[in-house]
């Protein structure tokens, strides 16, 4: 992990998941810890050599997805720090098992039930967050909610009072150019929440936004990038709306034909997770009247209206 100051008192460690941190005199605060116990035992052996008279307060997380909070149950266990989410990611926090049942449909085959990308250890929340604003005299915290990417998702505008500088972790409430140029589809709760919070992080004052997968953005450059994020999911649903066009299609068939046009070849993970994704733009787009859907010869069929 690479540690990058980005003001006296906040700064961030760039990895598969973008890990931030911040202090006070006494306490440093997290901001998601990785994806797994290396991740955490990584990090503590960092934090350790950066900040030898420092002990971690709390970890504060974005969401409940494994690669933000695989590394909180060990850091929790050698710290004693405490965790702070908001209400619905805390209880998939405490209860992660149910990713796995959300992911698949229902009780999950063993192959994902051994995936850490879908589940991690258990871990309690201390504090349940929502949209406010936390005073640690040094350090101001405000909470914003990012739904969309997950139900509940938080990002942290933390601002350094003395040299005042904010930074703004995003987690996914939007992701960098190198991420979607390589994923192209991310995962997408509701595509529509999603693109509503990638508006309110545009129009959010920092100075500097760190998505948790990409590089870091200034407050000059973050409106193409923003651009790009609804750009992508307006693409997804415009692909799905042009392969109806030509039938009538299963989810699965459709799927095929989404994976097949954009060049991907579906491992079991993204075949799960963009299956997932996929199906959360049926919705809106059969919500918003744009497709329907019909069983015929016991196979739900998607078509345009």
């Amino acid at each position: 992990m690479e540690f990058e100051a980005l003001t006296p008192k906040i700064g961030m460690f760039h990895h598969n998941t973008n890990i931030g941190i911040f202090c006070t005199n006494n306490d440093l605060y997290l901001i998601d810890t990785g994806s797994s116990e290396k991740d955490g035992k990584c990090l503590l052996s960092n934090i350790k050599d950066l900040f030898p008279n420092k002990q971690i307060k709390a970890i504060l997380n974005t969401h409940s997805h494994s690669d933000h909070c695989g590394g909180n149950a060990f850091i929790k266990k050698e710290t004693g720090c405490e965790v702070w989410a908001a209400q619905k990611e805390s209880l998939l926090m405490q209860i992660p098992e149910a990713m796995s049942f959300i992911y698949w449909g229902g009780f999950p085959i063993e192959e994902l039930q051994s995936q850490k990308f879908i589940t991690q250890d258990s871990t309690f929340i201390e504090k349940i967050l929502k949209e406010e604003q936390i005073d640690l005299g040094e350090i101001k915290i405000t909470c914003i909610s990012l739904p969309g990417h997950c139900f509940d998702q938080l990002g942290y505008v933390v601002l350094d009072v003395k040299a005042n500088k904010s930074v703004f972790f995003l987690g996914d409430g939007f992701f960098g150019a190198s991420f979607l140029k390589k994923y192209w589809i991310p995962f997408m709760y509701n595509p529509q929440l999603f693109r509503d919070s990638v508006k309110k992080i545009e129009e959010t004052f920092a100075d500097i936004f760190v998505p948790s997968h990409g590089d870091t953005y200034n407050s000059e450059n973050i409106h193409a990038i923003a651009e790009l994020n609804v750009i992508v999911t307006l693409e997804t649903e415009t692909l799905i709306l042009k392969t109806l066009k030509k039938a009538s299609l299963t989810t699965e068939e459709l799927l095929e034909a989404v994976a097949d046009f954009a060049g991907i070849d579906l491992r079991l993970s993204q075949f799960i997770l963009i299956g997932c994704t996929l199906r959360s733009y049926l919705s809106e787009l059969y919500n918003s009247k744009k497709i329907t859907f019909k069983i015929e010869d016991n196979r739900l069929l998607w078509s345009i209206c």
